[in-house]
């Protein structure tokens, strides 16, 4: 937790009513022009629930939302808040305590009050007296408060109490970047777009009615709509529906079954469009964006070749206002295969979808079965998003929320995938996890670890990983770059009786990442190839088996792991390109349970890039595109240069949620940073960006309408790139 190491600043108790406990607000937050700040909350001495309340001088309630106790949450204090208020059972004041954090950069002494509280009150050991002893303890104390700041601000840039400001930021996005498409392509530009419809028995006339106006408001008219809707409902209120859609769309009778899935089919069935004509099986809860047919047929008249196009949403309260944007990576097979991430406006080719056909025995996961298997067949250059808003739909959770629903798309994608899928409940809703096997014979893994000393930290990596790892077909290759202590010789010398299949390779340079890898490739004899760092603490058995199993999965070329720092924050899941200027991990520093936007990190994906620190590759990869560039990036941006160019030969770059380890990120070699150093850094970034154009390019993993200066997914004041039609390609 983070305040297991530094504890929170307490706040001074008042007086409350009973069953309550009132507190007054860190006095620098209570300052003229702090309203509207961000405030990391901590409650202690009741266990359970709580609700904390901000109160003005009169006791009115300006914000409340809920807490448990001992974790932190982030809060808005809004402007005029002279008392936070906890309630809950057993809550009495004086039995309760609230201690806070100041978010860094809320004010300008900020970091500074950080180090200068952890120094005073940090839990860290430190050597005992003396200056030397207090300069130890404020290194510690510097290095403990940059981890807790950062920590802060992941927390405060994913809180739930945030929500209303992201949604006042969203509102001004969209009257500025939504429905802009002024556009119209030409009759013969791009074929014209088929919407197909179930009015099953649950769709209400008011929704069907909410959906045609939206469609007569389109700037471009070259479309047809067909709805179908059974033989009984039509004959009960037929005139009704015809009257709700009124001359935009032509309503067909169906079965009489009345589930949504036999209702498309039907609808499919009564299509006129042409084989390279466009269809959309269109979800009657929302309603297409006034410019959403204009935006389609011009991506397909600008890429022929396109087979299959999504857009971005957004999601409305029950009243219809927009709350949030929904901002989608472009083409991703491992998100696909979990979650049906594409959304309500996914534009196919109608012979295809034909030939395909619509299954009902799928029930509400058909359009979903109908959209992996047309995936399956064009590959992922065929695939294009388009990164605009086009869709207007209510709230929901990602994923299947229902379990039947789930139940069914799992079925649905072991038919396509041949292998066994299963289902995973997630905090109200479900995802799918393809069980990939392992090789009937499991192919060996080389473990490359380079090393200096630290005997203590590299003992605790190399016993964690042969004590806890499943997967036994590796051999471990210690590459040591010129340890002097008698210690770690006695270690090397212990763990080749340990574990037989141990090398040690000898490295007597100058530190240079990428080389002393290199060397220990070259001692390699797996057929795969896991870069590890010497603080990796292994924590599941089953790590090493997933990421064998993803590998080894047809088009798949390197796979990273989750790593987290030992307070459980995320270290590491995912790497995006371009973000900063370079690469950033994303989520660094939030909470280990954070979902991500639309729950990604709780999922396989594919990603531009994964940390070094553990990477597993194929060997016949490595060949085809490696070794590790140890004459540009003798220190950074190697692995994400490797990883780069494994994408730009065709393989996809991997990271699951299903390998979690620990990294004791730097307690190697520290993290100091002087001048020489940041110099050498910066050439090796600038060498990055002239190969890659960091600075200009948006990760096809994110979005061009998020932030690049922000490691959590928020949006941009304005699109900061092309909102053109694009595959997955770097």
């Amino acid at each position: 937790m983070l305040n297991d190491v530094i504890p929170p600043r307490p706040l001074r108790a008042v007086k409350s009513q009973p069953g309550t406990a009132a507190f007054l607000p860190p006095l620098l937050l209570r300052l003229p022009g702090a309203g509207g700040a961000v405030v990391v909350l901590v409650a202690t001495g009741v266990p359970g629930p709580l609700v904390v309340r901000m109160e003005d001088g009169r006791g009115a309630s300006l914000a409340a939302f809920p807490a448990e106790a001992d974790t932190p949450v982030a809060a808005d204090l809004p402007a005029g808040t002279a008392r936070i208020v906890v309630t809950g059972d057993g809550v009495q004041s004086g039995a309760v305590g609230l201690g806070y954090y100041p978010v860094r950069g809320q004010f300008p002494a900020g970091r500074l009050l950080l180090k200068l509280h952890a120094f005073r009150n940090g839990s860290f050991v430190t050597p005992e007296g003396g200056l030397k002893g207090l300069q130890s303890r404020w290194r510690q104390a510097e290095g403990a408060a940059r981890h807790l700041g950062l920590s802060l601000i992941a927390l405060s840039q994913t809180a739930q109490a945030r929500l209303s400001l992201k949604r006042a930021q969203y509102q001004r996005f969209r009257d500025a970047f939504v429905e802009d498409f002024t556009e119209v392509p030409a009759p013969a530009a791009a074929p014209a777009l088929v919407f197909l419809s179930a009015a099953g028995d649950g769709r209400s006339l008011e929704e069907i009615a909410a959906c045609a106006q939206s469609l007569k408001a389109q700037t471009d008219r070259s479309f047809s709509w067909i709805i179908a809707a059974s033989a009984d409902r039509l004959a009960h209120e037929g005139n009704a529906l015809a009257e709700a859609v009124g001359d935009t769309a032509q309503i067909v009778p169906a079965a009489s079954a009345a589930d949504d899935a036999s209702l498309l089919k039907g609808a499919l069935a009564a299509s006129a469009a042409p084989d390279g004509g466009l269809i959309c099986l269109l979800d009657l809860d929302g309603r297409p964006t006034r410019d959403a047919v204009a935006l389609i047929r011009a991506a397909f008249a600008a890429h022929p070749d396109c087979q299959l196009l999504y857009t971005d949403e957004e999601r409305c309260d029950a009243s219809g206002t927009p709350l949030a944007g929904v901002f989608k990576p472009a083409f991703n097979r491992h998100l696909l295969e979990a979650t049906p991430y594409m959304g309500a406006l996914t534009v196919l080719r109608a012979g295809r979808s034909r030939a395909l056909g619509i299954d009902p025995r799928f029930g509400a996961a058909a359009p979903y079965h109908l959209i992996v298997r047309t995936v399956a067949q064009v590959g992922a250059g065929a695939v294009r998003h388009l990164p605009r808003i086009a869709y207007s739909g209510p709230e929901h959770p990602p994923g299947f929320v229902e379990p039947e629903t789930a139940r069914l798309a799992a079925q649905a994608l072991e038919g396509v995938l041949a292998v066994p899928v299963s289902v995973v409940p997630e905090a109200g809703t479900h995802f799918l996890r393809p069980d990939f096997p392992l090789p009937a014979v499991p192919p060996k893994v080389s473990i490359v670890i380079p090393t200096r000393d630290r005997a203590g930290l590299l003992g605790m990596a190399l016993d964690s990983l042969i004590g806890k790892t499943a997967y036994r077909n590796f051999e471990i290759i210690i590459v040591d770059n010129g340890s002097v202590e008698p210690e770690t010789f006695a270690l090397f010398a212990e763990m080749k009786a340990t574990w037989p299949d141990t090398t040690i390779v000898r490295d007597n340079g100058d530190f240079n990442y990428p080389r002393i890898c290199n060397n220990g490739v070259a001692a390699a004899t797996g057929a795969l190839i896991l870069f590890l760092n010497n603080d990796i603490e292994v924590i599941e058995a089953g790590w090493l088996d997933e990421m064998v199993a993803l590998t080894s999965r047809p088009g798949v070329g390197i796979v990273g792991a989750k790593l987290l720092y030992p307070d459980r924050t995320i270290q590491h899941a995912g790497v995006m390109v371009g973000l900063f200027g370079y690469a950033s991990h994303w989520f660094a520093h939030a909470l280990p349970d954070t979902p991500g936007p639309e729950g990604r990190l709780l999922a396989r994906q594919d990603v531009s890039a994964v940390t070094g620190a553990c990477q597993l590759i194929r060997r016949d990869v490595w060949d085809a595109i490696g070794p590790l560039d140890a004459e540009r990036f003798q220190e950074d941006c190697n692995d994400i240069d490797l990883c780069l160019r494994a994408r730009r030969a065709g393989y996809e770059v991997v990271t699951t949620p299903y390998a979690l380890l620990i990294h004791h990120e730097s307690a190697s070699r520290g993290k100091s940073r002087n001048k020489l150093h940041r110099e050498r850094l910066k050439a090796q970034h600038e060498r990055f960006d002239a190969l890659w154009h960091a600075r200009t390019l948006v990760d096809p993993h994110s979005n061009p309408n998020l932030d690049r200066k922000n490691l959590f997914a928020a949006l941009a004041d304005a699109p900061q790139g092309s909102r053109d039609a694009r595959t997955d390609a770097i």
